[in-house]
């Protein structure tokens, strides 16, 4: 989690979904074959990458960068652009840190959709 923390700060795509891997590729291990001590474990991988992560991490280091944007916008309309497909959202990746952005959130997003189901 300490690493996943860091490659969000430093905004790594690649090495944010290759830690998300691993933490959800290590929750599907010890399903295989729980004791007590790997179902604590397992909780605890379900709690910080879908709630605490997902929830709370992701979204405050979207909102911290939303103003080093060309043209700033709120978390909502950059939401709102990145989930409607919006025309807008073609003309907002001239600026690389938009990319990034939408980057950032579709790795996470996708991992999301994996940890729930698609819904």
């Amino acid at each position: 989690m300490i690493k996943l923390l860091k490659y969000t700060y430093l905004m790594d795509t690649e090495k944010i979904k290759e830690e998300l891997d691993l933490l959800w590729f290590r929750y599907g291990e010890i399903l295989k074959n729980p004791n007590w001590d790997d179902l604590n474990e397992a909780r605890s991988i379900l709690y910080l990458t879908g709630n605490f992560y997902c929830e709370k991490v992701v979204p405050e280091a979207i909102e911290r960068r939303l103003h080093l944007l060309e043209k700033p916008m709120s978390l909502l309309e950059f939401l709102t652009v990145i989930d409607s497909g919006s025309e807008k959202r073609s003309e907002m990746r001239k600026d690389r840190m938009f990319s990034k952005l939408e980057n950032f959130y579709l790795v996470v997003k996708n991992f999301k959709n994996n940890f729930v189901g698609g819904k």
